[in-house]
């Protein structure tokens, strides 16, 4: 019996039909960025998951923000038994190493057995104010619900001291429950606000700040901040403070302390103006070189004189005060 034509095109529309909508159903993911934070459920950012760890359920989201590469070097601080070392091991491969940093002994002792078979795992006893690795040996610092246990008003102090530990293009990585959230303040946490604050201080700029949805842990990823270079200064366009034509570096800088009235009744022409007293705050944004001769004047002198004690107590070495304003006039331009 001869095939329909009809029923084998009727055929070949369903299978096409069955791969269309095969190929187009979105995977599930684990990963929480890049999804939507548009909230459907009001429970949704409610707490599931394990007890103690909850946002290890969110492991492949975790290891993607980190995205190892194989070589890599790791320092797990406050490794315990090694579950974020494992699967670290597994990503910077034979090539990579994986210090597993632990402040207890025993729980050393029971890395050194239990991964004895993954010589990239480095169980290994760690100071309490550092993690007493060599210079630029990480790629990455790793807390994990760790972070808060550092002694106490040391946080910034030890973030400082990873600055010679990470890489110049490292990342030190902190996952710590979000003490706003669930049971409140609690002790086994970090604010995130507090966190923020504390990497600022240390030179650290945070380049992820994440709430984990149904954990109440964050993940905070920070970056050295020497990446983030000053932005140019911007031309003096003669408006407000800074008034006046910007001057070649071999020229002294020339500086009115008067008041924004005085200067608009008549200034020096190459001068800039900076009020006597937002000297201290305004200097650097119009000269970092703490050599370059500096002028300052006023009406008579004065306020001048204040101004140029205060750039000295800055370090500004080559200072003097030009007197009063008047006086001035056929001298300078």
């Amino acid at each position: 019996m001869k095939n329909d034509p009809m029923k084998q095109t009727s055929r070949l529309l369903t299978l096409l039909a069955c791969g269309v909508v095969f190929v187009l159903s979105p995977a599930k993911s684990s990963a929480d960025s890049g999804q939507s934070t548009r909230i459907t459920d009001p429970k949704q950012h409610q707490r599931k998951g394990s007890k103690s760890y909850p946002y290890r359920e969110k492991a492949d989201y975790i290891l993607k923000e980190l995205d190892l590469k194989e070589g890599d070097a790791v320092v797990d601080i406050g490794a315990g038994d090694g579950w974020w070392s494992e699967k670290f091991a597994a990503k910077v491969g034979a090539k990579g190493a994986v210090h597993a940093a632990e402040i207890e002994e025993k729980k050393v002792e029971g890395m050194k057995k239990k991964f004895a078979k993954l010589p990239q795992i480095k169980p290994y006893l760690i100071p309490k104010d550092g993690t007493g690795l060599p210079e630029n040996s990480c790629d990455v610092a790793f807390f994990s619900q760790s972070y808060h246990h550092l002694n106490k008003d040391g946080h910034v102090a030890y973030l400082k001291g990873l600055h010679s530990v990470v890489k110049p293009t490292g990342r030190v990585v902190i996952i710590e429950k979000y003490t706003e959230t669930g049971l409140g303040e609690g002790t086994h946490g970090t604010k995130l606000s507090r966190l923020a604050a504390q990497a600022e201080e240390a030179n650290w700029v945070p380049v992820r700040l994440e709430l984990m949805t149904g954990t109440y842990h964050y993940i905070a990823i920070l970056a050295q901040k020497e990446l983030f270079p000053p932005e140019p200064k911007r031309k003096n366009n003669g408006k407000g403070k800074g008034k006046g034509k910007a001057t070649a570096a071999a020229k002294p800088l020339i500086i009115d302390v008067r008041t924004e009235e005085e200067w608009d009744e008549g200034h020096i022409g190459s001068a800039i103006h900076i009020p006597y007293d937002e000297i201290g705050d305004e200097i650097a944004k119009h000269e970092k070189n703490k050599s370059r001769k500096i002028i300052v004047y006023c009406r008579s002198g004065g306020r001048a004189g204040m101004a140029l004690k205060t750039l000295k107590g800055l370090g500004y070495t080559n200072v003097e005060n030009a007197g009063g304003y008047e006086d001035l006039k056929g001298k300078l331009k």
